[in-house]
Protein backbone atom coordinates (compact mmCIF):
# COMPACT_ATOMS: atom_id res chain seq x y z
CA UNK A 1 0.00 0.00 0.00
CA UNK A 2 1.62 3.56 -0.94
CA UNK A 3 2.31 5.38 1.93
CA UNK A 4 0.81 9.18 2.09
CA UNK A 5 3.98 10.39 2.75
CA UNK A 6 2.48 14.21 3.00
CA UNK A 7 0.41 12.90 6.06
CA UNK A 8 3.05 11.11 7.74
CA UNK A 9 5.41 14.21 7.47
CA UNK A 10 2.87 16.13 9.48
CA UNK A 11 1.89 13.48 11.91
CA UNK A 12 5.44 13.58 13.11
CA UNK A 13 6.30 16.93 12.79
CA UNK A 14 3.39 17.49 14.81
CA UNK A 15 4.83 14.43 16.97
CA UNK A 16 8.51 16.09 17.15
CA UNK A 17 7.19 19.51 18.24
CA UNK A 18 5.36 17.14 21.14
CA UNK A 19 8.44 15.93 22.38
CA UNK A 20 10.29 19.01 21.94
CA UNK A 21 7.57 20.95 24.18
CA UNK A 22 8.88 18.51 27.31
CA UNK A 23 12.65 17.45 26.59
CA UNK A 24 13.87 20.69 24.51
CA UNK A 25 17.62 19.84 24.87
CA UNK A 26 20.22 20.67 22.37
CA UNK A 27 21.21 17.61 21.73
CA UNK A 28 18.04 15.67 21.12
CA UNK A 29 17.94 16.74 17.31
CA UNK A 30 21.31 15.57 16.67
CA UNK A 31 20.21 12.07 18.17
CA UNK A 32 17.25 12.04 16.22
CA UNK A 33 18.76 13.04 12.56
CA UNK A 34 22.24 11.16 13.37
CA UNK A 35 20.01 7.75 13.68
CA UNK A 36 18.18 8.55 11.23
CA UNK A 37 21.03 8.56 8.86
CA UNK A 38 22.12 5.35 10.38
CA UNK A 39 19.11 3.79 9.33
CA UNK A 40 18.93 5.20 6.21
CA UNK A 41 22.40 3.59 5.37
CA UNK A 42 21.32 0.40 6.36
CA UNK A 43 17.75 0.14 5.22
CA UNK A 44 17.61 3.04 2.84
CA UNK A 45 13.92 1.77 1.14
CA UNK A 46 12.14 2.26 4.74
CA UNK A 47 10.60 5.26 6.04
CA UNK A 48 11.70 4.87 9.64
CA UNK A 49 14.74 6.94 8.94
CA UNK A 50 12.71 9.52 6.92
CA UNK A 51 10.90 9.75 10.55
CA UNK A 52 13.50 9.93 12.46
CA UNK A 53 15.06 13.25 10.43
CA UNK A 54 12.15 14.49 10.55
CA UNK A 55 11.70 14.08 13.88
CA UNK A 56 15.05 15.81 14.39
CA UNK A 57 14.38 18.90 12.26
CA UNK A 58 10.94 19.81 14.24
CA UNK A 59 12.98 19.85 17.50
CA UNK A 60 15.38 21.92 16.14
CA UNK A 61 12.69 23.92 14.80
CA UNK A 62 10.74 24.14 18.48
CA UNK A 63 14.55 24.94 20.16
CA UNK A 64 15.44 27.63 17.67
CA UNK A 65 12.21 29.44 17.61
CA UNK A 66 11.91 29.28 21.74
CA UNK A 67 15.46 30.52 21.91
CA UNK A 68 15.26 33.14 19.16
CA UNK A 69 12.12 34.46 21.47
CA UNK A 70 14.00 34.28 24.98
CA UNK A 71 16.64 36.29 23.39
CA UNK A 72 14.58 39.06 22.63
CA UNK A 73 14.91 41.07 25.32
CA UNK A 74 13.50 44.83 26.20
CA UNK A 75 15.64 46.68 28.24
CA UNK A 76 13.69 50.31 28.19
CA UNK A 77 11.53 51.40 31.11
CA UNK A 78 10.68 54.16 29.59
CA UNK A 79 9.14 54.05 25.24
CA UNK A 80 6.83 54.39 22.66
CA UNK A 81 5.17 52.03 21.10
CA UNK A 82 1.75 50.82 18.90
CA UNK A 83 -1.07 48.62 20.51
CA UNK A 84 -0.82 46.10 18.21
CA UNK A 85 -3.69 43.63 19.47
CA UNK A 86 -7.02 44.40 20.27
CA UNK A 87 -7.23 45.58 24.41
CA UNK A 88 -9.35 43.12 26.65
CA UNK A 89 -11.00 44.64 29.13
CA UNK A 90 -11.94 43.50 33.09
CA UNK A 91 -13.66 45.06 35.50
CA UNK A 92 -11.16 46.65 37.50
CA UNK A 93 -8.15 47.11 34.30
CA UNK A 94 -7.27 46.48 30.93
CA UNK A 95 -4.77 44.67 29.38
CA UNK A 96 -2.97 45.83 26.54
CA UNK A 97 0.01 44.29 24.01
CA UNK A 98 2.36 47.26 23.00
CA UNK A 99 4.79 46.50 19.87
CA UNK A 100 7.94 48.28 20.24
CA UNK A 101 9.74 47.47 17.00
CA UNK A 102 9.37 43.45 16.76
CA UNK A 103 9.20 43.55 20.39
CA UNK A 104 5.52 42.85 22.17
CA UNK A 105 5.05 43.96 25.63
CA UNK A 106 2.49 43.16 27.92
CA UNK A 107 0.91 46.22 29.80
CA UNK A 108 -1.91 46.16 32.44
CA UNK A 109 -3.51 48.89 33.19
CA UNK A 110 -6.69 50.78 34.76
CA UNK A 111 -10.21 51.20 32.83
CA UNK A 112 -9.63 54.44 32.13
CA UNK A 113 -9.03 56.12 30.10
CA UNK A 114 -9.70 52.88 27.21
CA UNK A 115 -7.45 52.73 24.48
CA UNK A 116 -7.98 51.01 21.48
CA UNK A 117 -6.35 48.97 18.72
CA UNK A 118 -3.65 51.31 16.74
CA UNK A 119 -3.06 53.40 19.96
CA UNK A 120 0.57 55.05 19.77
CA UNK A 121 1.37 55.63 23.57
CA UNK A 122 3.95 56.43 25.62
CA UNK A 123 4.91 54.36 28.56
CA UNK A 124 6.50 54.85 32.17
CA UNK A 125 7.04 52.73 34.99
CA UNK A 126 8.92 49.31 35.77
CA UNK A 127 9.58 46.15 33.24
CA UNK A 128 9.63 42.65 34.31
CA UNK A 129 10.78 39.31 32.71
CA UNK A 130 7.81 36.78 33.21
CA UNK A 131 8.94 33.70 34.86
CA UNK A 132 7.48 31.26 37.31
CA UNK A 133 4.05 31.57 39.38
CA UNK A 134 3.88 28.84 41.64
CA UNK A 135 3.57 25.85 39.08
CA UNK A 136 2.69 28.16 36.53
CA UNK A 137 5.09 28.79 33.43
CA UNK A 138 4.19 32.17 32.70
CA UNK A 139 7.14 32.79 30.42
CA UNK A 140 5.98 30.54 28.40
CA UNK A 141 2.56 31.41 28.28
CA UNK A 142 3.09 35.05 27.46
CA UNK A 143 5.71 33.64 24.66
CA UNK A 144 3.30 31.75 23.13
CA UNK A 145 2.56 35.28 21.73
CA UNK A 146 5.33 36.86 21.51
CA UNK A 147 5.36 38.91 24.32
CA UNK A 148 8.61 38.93 26.18
CA UNK A 149 7.99 41.31 29.27
CA UNK A 150 4.65 43.15 31.09
CA UNK A 151 4.44 46.18 33.47
CA UNK A 152 1.89 46.29 36.11
CA UNK A 153 -0.14 49.53 36.11
CA UNK A 154 2.97 51.93 34.29
CA UNK A 155 1.87 55.62 33.59
CA UNK A 156 0.49 55.56 29.85
CA UNK A 157 -0.24 58.45 27.88
CA UNK A 158 -1.87 59.14 24.22
CA UNK A 159 0.29 60.33 21.31
CA UNK A 160 -1.36 59.23 18.79
CA UNK A 161 -4.65 57.42 17.33
CA UNK A 162 -5.08 55.09 13.86
CA UNK A 163 -1.77 53.94 13.59
CA UNK A 164 -2.34 50.07 12.94
CA UNK A 165 -3.40 48.08 9.99
CA UNK A 166 -6.13 49.25 7.96
CA UNK A 167 -8.29 46.25 7.92
CA UNK A 168 -7.72 45.35 11.12
CA UNK A 169 -8.79 48.89 12.63
CA UNK A 170 -12.13 48.47 10.74
CA UNK A 171 -13.15 44.96 11.92
CA UNK A 172 -12.44 45.69 15.39
CA UNK A 173 -14.24 48.84 15.38
CA UNK A 174 -17.39 46.99 14.15
CA UNK A 175 -16.85 44.58 16.91
CA UNK A 176 -16.65 47.39 19.16
CA UNK A 177 -20.31 48.52 18.00
CA UNK A 178 -21.67 44.75 18.52
CA UNK A 179 -20.35 44.69 21.80
CA UNK A 180 -22.09 48.03 22.45
CA UNK A 181 -25.47 46.62 21.08
CA UNK A 182 -24.94 43.65 23.30
CA UNK A 183 -24.65 45.64 26.44
CA UNK A 184 -27.64 48.08 25.94
CA UNK A 185 -29.74 44.62 25.33
CA UNK A 186 -28.67 42.15 27.94
CA UNK A 187 -28.39 41.90 31.54
CA UNK A 188 -24.55 41.12 32.73
CA UNK A 189 -23.99 37.48 32.79
CA UNK A 190 -26.33 36.84 29.32
CA UNK A 191 -24.12 40.03 28.48
CA UNK A 192 -20.89 38.24 29.51
CA UNK A 193 -22.15 34.51 27.90
CA UNK A 194 -23.34 35.91 24.74
CA UNK A 195 -19.83 38.26 24.32
CA UNK A 196 -17.69 34.58 24.90
CA UNK A 197 -19.57 32.48 22.65
CA UNK A 198 -19.53 35.12 19.65
CA UNK A 199 -16.72 37.83 20.13
CA UNK A 200 -14.48 35.67 21.91
CA UNK A 201 -14.15 38.12 24.69
CA UNK A 202 -14.07 36.21 28.30
CA UNK A 203 -13.06 39.39 30.04
CA UNK A 204 -16.63 40.00 31.55
CA UNK A 205 -17.08 36.58 32.88
CA UNK A 206 -16.95 36.44 36.53
CA UNK A 207 -14.86 33.76 38.43
CA UNK A 208 -17.52 32.29 39.89
CA UNK A 209 -19.39 31.71 36.44
CA UNK A 210 -15.78 30.19 35.21
CA UNK A 211 -16.13 27.88 37.80
CA UNK A 212 -19.64 26.94 37.39
CA UNK A 213 -18.74 26.04 33.57
CA UNK A 214 -15.37 23.90 34.19
CA UNK A 215 -17.20 22.31 37.20
CA UNK A 216 -20.69 21.44 34.64
CA UNK A 217 -18.05 20.37 31.79
CA UNK A 218 -19.46 23.48 29.52
CA UNK A 219 -16.18 25.45 29.43
CA UNK A 220 -16.27 24.72 25.22
CA UNK A 221 -19.13 25.64 24.71
CA UNK A 222 -19.13 29.52 25.94
CA UNK A 223 -15.54 30.23 24.93
CA UNK A 224 -14.97 30.34 21.40
CA UNK A 225 -13.47 27.14 20.10
CA UNK A 226 -13.28 24.69 16.74
CA UNK A 227 -16.65 23.82 17.58
CA UNK A 228 -18.02 27.70 16.83
CA UNK A 229 -16.27 28.11 14.03
CA UNK A 230 -17.91 24.54 12.45
CA UNK A 231 -21.33 26.26 13.80
CA UNK A 232 -20.64 28.95 12.02
CA UNK A 233 -19.26 27.36 8.77
CA UNK A 234 -22.47 25.38 8.92
CA UNK A 235 -24.87 28.36 9.41
CA UNK A 236 -23.53 30.67 6.31
CA UNK A 237 -23.12 27.43 4.05
CA UNK A 238 -26.67 26.55 4.57
CA UNK A 239 -27.72 30.61 3.92
CA UNK A 240 -25.93 30.88 0.90
CA UNK A 241 -27.94 27.69 -0.57
CA UNK A 242 -30.86 29.12 1.10
CA UNK A 243 -30.49 32.21 -1.11
CA UNK A 244 -29.79 30.59 -4.21
CA UNK A 245 -25.88 30.21 -4.66
CA UNK A 246 -24.34 27.35 -6.16
CA UNK A 247 -22.07 24.82 -4.19
CA UNK A 248 -19.08 26.63 -5.58
CA UNK A 249 -19.72 29.62 -4.93
CA UNK A 250 -21.43 29.04 -1.59
CA UNK A 251 -17.67 27.59 -0.56
CA UNK A 252 -15.98 30.21 -1.83
CA UNK A 253 -17.71 32.68 0.03
CA UNK A 254 -17.98 30.43 3.38
CA UNK A 255 -14.03 30.55 3.06
CA UNK A 256 -14.13 34.05 3.52
CA UNK A 257 -16.76 34.52 5.64
CA UNK A 258 -14.67 31.65 7.87
CA UNK A 259 -11.24 33.84 7.49
CA UNK A 260 -12.95 37.26 8.44
CA UNK A 261 -14.92 35.29 11.54
CA UNK A 262 -11.32 33.76 12.96
CA UNK A 263 -10.07 37.14 12.83
CA UNK A 264 -13.26 38.76 14.25
CA UNK A 265 -13.09 36.79 17.67
CA UNK A 266 -9.19 37.18 17.89
CA UNK A 267 -8.06 34.16 15.99
CA UNK A 268 -7.23 31.75 19.51
CA UNK A 269 -5.43 28.98 18.11
CA UNK A 270 -8.54 26.71 18.20
CA UNK A 271 -10.49 28.60 15.83
CA UNK A 272 -7.24 28.92 13.37
CA UNK A 273 -7.30 24.74 13.25
CA UNK A 274 -10.90 24.88 12.79
CA UNK A 275 -10.79 27.24 10.25
CA UNK A 276 -7.69 25.77 8.27
CA UNK A 277 -9.74 22.57 8.75
CA UNK A 278 -12.77 23.79 7.45
CA UNK A 279 -10.73 25.82 4.57
CA UNK A 280 -9.33 22.84 3.36
CA UNK A 281 -12.23 20.56 3.20
CA UNK A 282 -14.49 23.25 1.16
CA UNK A 283 -11.00 23.79 -1.02
CA UNK A 284 -11.30 19.87 -1.94
CA UNK A 285 -15.01 20.02 -2.71
CA UNK A 286 -14.36 23.25 -4.92
CA UNK A 287 -11.81 21.29 -6.50
CA UNK A 288 -13.98 18.06 -7.02
CA UNK A 289 -11.53 15.85 -4.55
CA UNK A 290 -12.34 13.72 -1.54
CA UNK A 291 -10.38 14.25 1.73
CA UNK A 292 -9.85 12.16 4.93
CA UNK A 293 -10.35 14.67 8.28
CA UNK A 294 -7.92 12.99 9.95
CA UNK A 295 -5.24 13.90 7.13
CA UNK A 296 -7.08 17.43 7.06
CA UNK A 297 -6.75 17.62 11.12
CA UNK A 298 -2.63 17.34 10.71
CA UNK A 299 -2.31 19.12 7.93
CA UNK A 300 -4.05 22.06 9.73
CA UNK A 301 -1.99 20.83 13.18
CA UNK A 302 1.10 21.20 11.17
CA UNK A 303 0.59 24.72 9.34
CA UNK A 304 -0.47 25.79 12.79
CA UNK A 305 2.34 24.92 14.64
CA UNK A 306 5.02 25.98 11.70
CA UNK A 307 4.05 29.39 12.51
CA UNK A 308 4.29 29.03 16.02
CA UNK A 309 5.07 25.79 17.85
CA UNK A 310 4.57 26.58 21.41
CA UNK A 311 0.77 26.39 20.87
CA UNK A 312 1.32 22.86 21.54
CA UNK A 313 2.27 23.27 25.15
CA UNK A 314 1.15 26.34 26.55
CA UNK A 315 -2.28 27.05 24.51
CA UNK A 316 -4.45 24.45 26.48
CA UNK A 317 -7.30 26.02 23.55
CA UNK A 318 -5.71 24.21 21.27
CA UNK A 319 -4.40 20.92 22.63
CA UNK A 320 -8.17 20.58 23.88
CA UNK A 321 -9.62 21.66 20.00
CA UNK A 322 -7.10 19.46 18.66
CA UNK A 323 -7.66 16.75 20.81
CA UNK A 324 -11.41 16.60 20.38
CA UNK A 325 -11.46 16.65 16.74
CA UNK A 326 -9.17 13.57 17.05
CA UNK A 327 -11.76 12.18 19.39
CA UNK A 328 -14.76 12.49 16.79
CA UNK A 329 -12.67 11.24 13.96
CA UNK A 330 -11.07 8.24 15.93
CA UNK A 331 -13.81 7.64 18.09
CA UNK A 332 -16.95 8.76 16.84
CA UNK A 333 -18.13 6.31 13.94
CA UNK A 334 -17.21 3.82 16.77
CA UNK A 335 -19.76 5.14 19.73
CA UNK A 336 -22.22 5.72 17.16
CA UNK A 337 -22.24 2.09 15.76
CA UNK A 338 -22.66 1.25 19.58
CA UNK A 339 -25.35 3.57 20.49
CA UNK A 340 -27.72 2.74 17.69
CA UNK A 341 -30.49 1.77 19.69
CA UNK A 342 -30.51 5.41 20.32
CA UNK A 343 -33.82 5.49 17.44
CA UNK A 344 -33.29 9.23 17.13
CA UNK A 345 -30.17 10.06 15.18
CA UNK A 346 -29.96 13.68 16.06
CA UNK A 347 -29.68 12.70 19.43
CA UNK A 348 -27.29 9.59 18.96
CA UNK A 349 -24.45 11.39 17.11
CA UNK A 350 -24.93 14.69 19.28
CA UNK A 351 -24.31 11.94 22.07
CA UNK A 352 -21.62 9.69 20.24
CA UNK A 353 -19.86 13.15 19.46
CA UNK A 354 -19.66 14.42 22.78
CA UNK A 355 -18.39 10.81 24.92
CA UNK A 356 -15.74 10.45 21.72
CA UNK A 357 -14.57 14.61 22.13
CA UNK A 358 -14.70 13.70 26.27
CA UNK A 359 -12.62 10.39 25.76
CA UNK A 360 -9.97 12.24 24.37
CA UNK A 361 -9.83 15.51 26.26
CA UNK A 362 -9.72 14.06 29.84
CA UNK A 363 -6.01 13.32 29.73
CA UNK A 364 -5.71 17.45 29.20
CA UNK A 365 -8.25 18.59 32.06
CA UNK A 366 -6.56 16.06 34.37
CA UNK A 367 -3.46 16.64 33.98
CA UNK A 368 -3.88 20.63 34.03
CA UNK A 369 -7.06 20.76 37.06
CA UNK A 370 -6.72 17.44 38.66
CA UNK A 371 -10.14 16.20 37.85
CA UNK A 372 -12.99 16.03 35.55
CA UNK A 373 -16.33 16.80 35.36
CA UNK A 374 -18.69 13.50 35.31
CA UNK A 375 -21.47 15.88 34.43
CA UNK A 376 -20.22 16.78 31.46
CA UNK A 377 -21.93 14.44 29.00
CA UNK A 378 -25.30 15.27 30.15
CA UNK A 379 -24.79 18.53 30.40
CA UNK A 380 -23.44 18.76 26.48
CA UNK A 381 -26.57 16.91 25.54
CA UNK A 382 -28.80 19.76 27.44
CA UNK A 383 -26.79 22.30 25.78
CA UNK A 384 -26.11 21.71 22.18
CA UNK A 385 -29.08 22.49 19.98
CA UNK A 386 -28.91 25.59 21.96
CA UNK A 387 -26.04 26.54 20.48
CA UNK A 388 -26.81 27.24 16.83
CA UNK A 389 -29.65 29.49 17.38
CA UNK A 390 -27.72 31.43 19.71
CA UNK A 391 -24.92 31.82 17.94
CA UNK A 392 -27.51 32.92 14.93
CA UNK A 393 -29.91 35.35 17.33
CA UNK A 394 -26.49 36.40 18.96
CA UNK A 395 -25.06 37.65 15.42
CA UNK A 396 -28.26 38.90 14.21
CA UNK A 397 -29.26 41.37 17.13
CA UNK A 398 -26.54 43.40 17.49
CA UNK A 399 -26.62 44.16 13.64
CA UNK A 400 -30.06 44.34 13.34
CA UNK A 401 -29.30 47.16 16.40
CA UNK A 402 -27.04 49.06 14.03
CA UNK A 403 -30.07 50.02 12.02
CA UNK A 404 -33.40 49.43 13.97
CA UNK A 405 -33.66 49.56 17.94
CA UNK A 406 -37.19 47.87 17.90
CA UNK A 407 -36.15 45.17 15.60
CA UNK A 408 -33.11 44.30 18.08
CA UNK A 409 -34.87 44.38 20.84
CA UNK A 410 -37.22 41.96 20.13
CA UNK A 411 -34.79 39.62 19.04
CA UNK A 412 -32.62 40.05 21.78
CA UNK A 413 -36.34 38.87 23.79
CA UNK A 414 -36.51 35.61 22.30
CA UNK A 415 -32.34 35.18 22.50
CA UNK A 416 -32.48 36.03 26.92
CA UNK A 417 -34.59 32.87 26.95
CA UNK A 418 -32.08 30.55 25.43
CA UNK A 419 -29.51 32.11 27.05
CA UNK A 420 -31.75 31.75 30.20
CA UNK A 421 -32.42 28.04 29.81
CA UNK A 422 -28.23 27.94 29.13
CA UNK A 423 -27.83 29.58 32.55
CA UNK A 424 -30.62 27.37 34.10
CA UNK A 425 -28.30 24.36 32.88
CA UNK A 426 -25.41 25.82 34.16
CA UNK A 427 -26.32 26.21 37.51
CA UNK A 428 -28.04 23.24 37.97
CA UNK A 429 -25.12 20.68 36.40
CA UNK A 430 -22.54 22.74 38.68
CA UNK A 431 -24.99 22.15 41.62
CA UNK A 432 -25.08 18.17 40.98
CA UNK A 433 -23.36 16.34 44.39
CA UNK A 434 -20.01 15.24 42.84
CA UNK A 435 -19.98 16.62 39.54
CA UNK A 436 -16.23 16.52 39.32
CA UNK A 437 -14.24 13.50 40.23
CA UNK A 438 -10.40 14.36 41.73
CA UNK A 439 -8.24 11.99 40.55
CA UNK A 440 -4.62 11.49 40.83
CA UNK A 441 -2.58 11.84 37.54
CA UNK A 442 -0.97 8.21 37.63
CA UNK A 443 -4.12 6.43 39.04
CA UNK A 444 -6.08 7.80 36.30
CA UNK A 445 -3.60 6.77 33.34
CA UNK A 446 -3.51 3.59 34.96
CA UNK A 447 -7.27 3.30 33.99
CA UNK A 448 -7.47 5.15 30.97
CA UNK A 449 -4.92 3.83 28.92
CA UNK A 450 -6.09 -0.07 28.79
CA UNK A 451 -9.39 1.22 28.45
CA UNK A 452 -9.04 3.22 25.53
CA UNK A 453 -6.74 0.44 23.96
CA UNK A 454 -10.04 -1.55 24.61
CA UNK A 455 -12.35 0.82 22.74
CA UNK A 456 -9.71 1.04 19.87
CA UNK A 457 -9.45 -3.09 19.19
CA UNK A 458 -13.23 -3.41 18.75
CA UNK A 459 -13.91 -1.60 15.87
CA UNK A 460 -15.07 -3.08 13.24
CA UNK A 461 -14.86 -2.20 9.18
CA UNK A 462 -18.01 -0.54 8.92
CA UNK A 463 -17.74 1.39 12.48
CA UNK A 464 -14.65 3.52 10.75
CA UNK A 465 -16.51 5.12 7.72
CA UNK A 466 -16.50 8.89 9.04
CA UNK A 467 -19.97 10.37 10.22
CA UNK A 468 -19.22 13.91 10.81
Amino acid sequence: MEVDKLFLFCIVFVGGILIASFFNSWYLPFLFIIFGLIVFSVWPKTLISFCLIVLGLSCFYYGSYYSNLEQNEFNLDSFRGIICKEPQMDYDKQKIVVCVNDKKILVSTSVYPEFDYGDRIEINGILKKPGMIEDFDYEGYLLKDGITAYMSFPQVKLIDKNQGNIFMSKILSFKKRMNEEIEKQLTLDKEAILEATILGNTMKMSDDLKQKLSVSGLSHAIAISGAHIVLFAGIILELLFSIGLWKREALIVSILFIFFYVIFVGAPASALRAGFMIGLIYFAQILGRNVSNLRVLFIAGFIILLNNPLLLKYDLGFQLSFLATLGLIVLGPIFNYWLEFIKSKGLREITAMTISAQVFVLPVLVINFGYFSIVSLISNILVFWVLPIMMILGILFPLLGLFSYALAYIVSMVLSIFLSYLIIVIDYSAKVPFAKLEIPVLLFFIIYIPLVLFILLQKRKKELEFFI
